[in-house]
């Protein structure tokens, strides 16, 4: 029985005749109440068994685990634990929120588990404090069922001559197995590496994109990680590239030092926000995606080839409303990741009106549930084309919840281009 208010909401509805009836004796209104209560009871004896078999997941088993594969075994076992969650709450902020807590458990005991090999391997522990963040959806706390590798990495500084005797002894071997410039450069290189080939592992796949630690473009000292973001936005030159700059808007601390990212995010928004034509170059590029809907409201879809009469719903729905959020909220200062958040705090500081919140969180759900729906029915596909969706398969009603989540989404690209692009500052 799904934890929400259903339960109340039908009972009220069965004794509504009932509740009215001022001749109702004591201990007629005592068995209408205690039957509310025995399946409130039931509900909740329910929640409490799933958390306390989280708890055990999460504490007991994925912090004890001395085994990449056991922790392989853990993510599965989650995935298919929060499915099931869905299919009977249908609650998408719950999905979020249960990957989240425990992915980032998994993400640290991969972490620890490669300190240690590190160690054993001779190359010691880390020489200096690090922060590993998560980009995209795991920084931005919207995880479904299928993930990937989006994560930065920022280090300390310590230059040779002051590195551990430890570290110095490892001269030779470090520089033969790396490419990097100091000592320290070199461990997080080799760590990164490492990391990665864990982490996939254990069912997080390699970014495609590359947005991962092992590519130099993503790990760094504190340093390093400044210098890139002047080289962007004095020089246009360097490392980052513009669509860098947007992942880097979502970075949320999963293990180590929280105040390296803290110190880098303020200096990087700071830079950002201060950037004019780099925030007009993000503003546009967000009103400008286009959604799935044709002039006259039917939707997009492909003329031909494996995925004929289906659109991308990620392309042409999630991802315009993900951005467009964002570039709204920062363009205020707003810089919040969680996308619901976002919009929350939008309304709050009158940015936006209660029924464009409104119409945007529901825009927000309906594309995520369908990608949720569409992970599970392409399992047996390996997730090849869990972004495509066939709108002719719904029903009339489920049309028409698409077409206004994608309406929503146009009407808000419109708004911000009103706000912000026409005749006013960014």
């Amino acid at each position: 029985m799904p934890l929400n208010f259903s339960l109340i909401e039908s009972f009220i509805a069965e004794h509504q005749e009932d509740m009215k009836n001022k001749a109702l004796l004591r201990r007629e209104r005592y068995r209408m109440l205690s039957e509310l209560g025995n399946a409130l009871q039931t509900v909740l004896k329910d929640y409490e068994v799933f958390e306390t078999e989280l708890h055990s997941l999460v504490i007991e088993v994925i912090n004890n685990a001395t085994s990449y594969e056991t922790l392989y075994e853990c993510h599965q076992r989650a995935v298919a634990g929060v499915e099931n969650f869905f299919l009977e709450e249908d609650t998408i902020v719950d999905v979020h929120d249960l990957f989240r807590i425990i992915r980032d458990r998994i993400a640290v005991r991969v972490l620890e588990l490669v300190e240690k090999e590190m160690a054993a391997e001779g190359l010691g522990s880390p020489p200096v404090d690090y922060v590993w963040a998560g980009l995209g959806s795991e920084g931005r706390d919207e995880q479904t069922l299928v993930t990937d590798q989006d994560n930065m990495l920022i280090y300390e500084e310590q230059d040779d001559a002051v590195a551990s005797d430890e570290l110095k002894k490892l001269h030779s071997q470090l520089k033969d197995r790396s490419s990097s410039g100091t000592l320290v450069d070199a461990y997080f290189e080799m760590f990164a590496r490492k990391a990665s080939e864990r982490l996939n592992d254990v069912g997080f796949d390699k970014c495609k994109g590359g947005v991962m630690p092992v590519n130099e473009r993503w790990r760094g000292s504190k340093t390093a990680w400044r210098k890139r973001i002047e080289d962007r936005f004095m020089r246009s030159t360097g490392l980052l590239e513009p669509l860098d700059i947007i992942i880097l808007t979502d970075a949320r601390a999963v293990k180590g030092n929280r105040k390296l990212l803290d110190d880098f995010m303020g200096h990087f928004f700071s830079t950002l926000t201060n950037h004019k034509s780099f925030m007009k170059e993000f503003v546009q590029s967000a009103v400008l995606m286009p959604s799935a809907l044709t002039f006259f409201g039917g939707f997009k879809v492909e003329k031909e080839g494996e995925n004929k009469d289906k659109f991308n719903i990620k392309v042409l729905g999630w991802s315009p409303l993900i951005l467009s959020v964002r570039m709204l909220s920062l363009s205020n200062g707003i810089y919040e990741t969680n996308t619901l958040k976002r919009i929350a705090i939008l309304k709050e500081r009158n940015i936006i009106k209660k029924d464009m919140e409104n119409a945007l969180a529901d825009a927000y759900f309906t594309f995520v549930r369908y990608r949720i729906i569409n992970q599970m029915n392409s399992r047996d596909e390996g997730g090849k084309n869990s972004n495509f969706l066939r709108p002719d398969m719904l029903g009339a009603d489920e049309q028409d919840r698409l077409r206004r989540a994608m309406k929503s989404v146009e009407s808000f690209q419109k708004f911000i281009q009103e706000t912000l692009l026409f005749g006013q500052t960014i």
